[in-house]
């Protein structure tokens, strides 16, 4: 998958089922109380908005790619952060001294019975 362009074999059923469920989660989440959507929320809503206006540009229609387009900047916007977490460079201690270990296998009692 090329997580900057999405899929490109992403189905119209799938993605709208995508959004369809997550809003109907989101609902029932949210029903009878004051909340909003987190940071991961918006984040999954602009890659499946994106995902859509993706599919609809490809095909032509261009005012439903507009339409799913401005769906996913809003949602992008409204996430805290610049798209997923990125992977760090970690530094570990160097081990003190070296350690060497022997990688061999042999029978001991001449089966073969792995158990």
């Amino acid at each position: 998958m090329n997580a900057r362009h999405g899929n490109t074999n992403d189905s119209i059923f799938r993605l709208r089922t995508d959004v369809m469920t997550a809003k109907v989660l989101v609902w029932v989440a949210s029903v009878g109380r004051e909340s909003e959507l987190t940071s991961e929320a918006h984040l999954y809503f602009f890659d499946r908005y994106r995902r859509l206006a993706d599919y609809h540009r490809k095909r032509g229609h261009g005012t439903k790619a507009r339409q799913f387009q401005a769906k996913a900047d809003e949602h992008y916007r409204l996430c805290d952060g610049g798209g997923p977490p990125y992977a760090a460079a970690m530094a570990m201690p160097r081990p003190r001294q070296w350690l060497t270990t022997e990688a061999v296998g042999r029978q001991m009692n001449g089966s073969d019975d792995a158990a």
